[in-house]
């Protein structure tokens, strides 16, 4: 997998991660709101909500009874109500906190008429059916309205007439003892006359909303409301009874709710989110800080990966793996490793390239000295006029300065050669040519040669015609400088074998320039076609410059060739010279 995609999978994953999280926060506060609403609404109608959880959470056991949740018969006593389960017939089959007055058997007509409030009661009844497990299943629900009990009872023998309320004492008392207080409005909710008012917290005036509110919500008021409506004289009777002093009807019931809710929510979510932020600063950004100063110290000169406790670098285990958080940029790393490699072997290059130009800058100025040495010394020689050269002498001085100076001119060519060759500048004509023929010429005039004796050199042509394109002139130089540098540093008794060999399609061929002499180590080996490895003997100017195989390979490359080298310490050295298919691209 990509970068790209390792890192759309780790962003997508961490925001589908969020997104789930923030979603679990919202549905467990949902949760706890809708139980909360569920509480205050028990508190608030029971008559509503309770009877349906209570028929819902309801089971019915094998001998008729019913068993119930028993934190809603907490409620009921709460709301000093009881419960009766009726049958068809109208008996009681099950019940709860049943007062005595409470009939154990209803006529039809007797419990509509209950029902309906058309028959006095001192309850007030709700009644509610339901199928439940296959049986028709009715549940009364009954609560004594104690503020309509005292209202009746306040109603009986009194009236209010030309703007005075009339009660008896008996009344009075009954009110006083419940600490109720009773107030007589006209038809504009605005108070005529009351009884037992409290000097203060109680309005003069009502709306009909307000007053709705009142009676529909007691225990968001703190008190209950009972009211009766004179039809003769258009006045209302309200009877108020205080249940919560410390309640004032002006603050919504659901804000201890809602508040703590939001609250926690909005912390919940900040604390997610600078966790998720923490997370991911510390699986993506440490990363990124890390690779960051790996570049700063490759700046600086440092090559290795910076390391953290206990020397290893910090993005990987002691067992050489990497570590988690590090995965997803795998593929920058290893990038970066390698780029921190090859930055250090070139480096490394770098010096040893310096220390040997500088090595071959002392020995070609070396190189160059001696033979100048010489031509100026011959040349003071012959200018001196207390010495009388013979023409013998003179010639003779003569043909060692001839000889210096084309050592130094052969010496500067192979140094302008090797920049050419190196930069590409030299593209030398090739022509097709019987390759046999002239290896034959070449390997001929070698032998000639005094320097390297006698029979030190065996020609071994292919045995077909082989024809391939080379240029003449930088293929002779080639042959030299091979057939050079394996007779003369080789001991006197080894021998060269040069060979033909064809290739397997019209054009491609190999030589091979094989000898027996002592060979070369790997390094050697490696390091053979540097220009700048070795410096010339000075006291050998004769043998070359120094920079014969540099210019060697530079010219086989620039022919569209390529040379090969495999050489054993103290058995001899193959160099193959190979034009093939592969050699235009290598």
């Amino acid at each position: 997998m990509s970068i790209r995609r390792r890192l759309m999978t780790r962003f997508i994953g961490m925001l589908a991660g969020a997104v789930v999280l923030i979603i679990l926060l919202g549905s467990a506060a949902t949760y706890w709101v809708v139980q909360k609403v569920n509480e205050v609404s028990l508190v608030d109608d029971f008559a509503t909500s309770g009877l349906d959880q209570l028929i819902n959470t309801a089971e019915i056991m094998p001998d008729g009874t019913v068993r119930y949740d028993p934190r809603l018969l907490k409620q009921v006593e709460k709301n000093q109500g009881w419960l009766q389960v009726v049958d068809e017939k109208g008996y009681v089959i099950d019940d709860f906190n049943t007062p005595d007055d409470v009939p154990k058997q209803y006529k039809p007509g007797e419990l509509i008429a209950y029902w309906e409030a058309k028959k006095p009661f001192p309850y007030q009844i709700v009644m509610l059916i339901r199928e439940k497990n296959g049986e028709m299943f009715t549940l009364l629900y009954g609560e004594r309205n104690q503020t309509k009990s005292l209202l009746d009872q306040a109603r009986e023998d009194s009236h209010y007439t030309d703007g005075e309320l009339m009660l008896r004492p008996k009344q009075e008392d009954a009110i006083r003892s419940k600490g109720a207080y009773l107030q007589i409005l006209d038809a504009y909710g605005q108070e005529l006359a009351s009884y037992n008012k409290p000097a203060m917290g109680v309005p003069n005036s009502y709306n009909i909303q307000e007053l709705a509110l009142r009676i529909r919500y007691p225990n968001r008021y703190g008190i209950s409301i009972a009211t009766f409506y004179d039809e003769q004289n258009g006045t209302t009777w309200m009877l108020s009874i205080p249940v919560d002093p410390t309640a004032t009807g002006d603050e919504n019931p659901y804000n201890f709710i809602l508040t703590p809710v939001l609250i926690v929510l909005i912390l919940s979510v900040v604390i997610l989110l600078i966790l998720l932020a923490l997370w991911y600063a510390n699986r993506f950004g440490s990363p990124m800080l890390h690779m960051l100063q790996w570049l700063q110290r490759l700046e600086q000169g440092h090559y290795e990966e910076p390391k953290g406790i206990g020397g290893i670098p910090r993005s990987q285990r002691r067992n050489g793996k990497w570590k988690r958080k590090y995965h997803v940029y795998a593929e920058v790393l290893r990038s970066m490793q390698a780029l921190s490699a090859t930055l250090k072997q070139d480096e490394e290059l770098r010096k040893q390239t310096e220390a040997l130009r500088e090595e071959w800058i002392a020995g070609i100025t070396h190189d160059l000295k001696t033979p100048l040495s010489s031509i100026q010394g011959y040349a003071h020689m012959l200018e001196a006029q207390k010495y009388s050269w013979s023409a013998e002498e003179v010639r003779e001085f003569a043909g060692i300065m001839l000889d210096k100076s084309m050592y130094m001119d052969r010496l500067v060519n192979d140094l302008a050669m090797t920049y050419r060759l190196r930069s590409g500048g030299y593209q030398p004509p090739v022509e097709e040519t019987d390759v046999n023929t002239l290896l034959h010429d070449l390997v001929q005039r070698a032998e000639r040669n005094p320097v390297y004796g006698e029979g030190r050199i065996v020609f071994r042509p292919a045995k077909v015609p082989v024809y391939g394109h080379v240029h003449i002139p930088s293929f002779e130089r080639i042959v030299d400088n091979l057939t050079a540098n394996a007779l003369l540093h080789n001991p006197a008794e080894s021998t060269l074998t040069v060979s033909v060999h064809p290739g397997k399609q019209k054009g491609e061929f190999s030589v091979h320039f094989a000898d027996d002499g002592q060979g070369m180590d790997p390094e050697l080996v490696w390091r053979l076609f540097e220009r700048y490895y070795r410096g010339t003997d000075t006291g050998t100017s004769d043998v070359g410059s120094g920079l014969g195989m540099a210019v060697t390979k530079g010219l086989i490359e620039a022919m569209q060739g390529r040379i090969e080298v495999q050489s054993t310490s103290g058995e001899g050295t193959v160099i193959r010279l190979i034009w093939d298919g592969q050699s235009e691209h290598g």
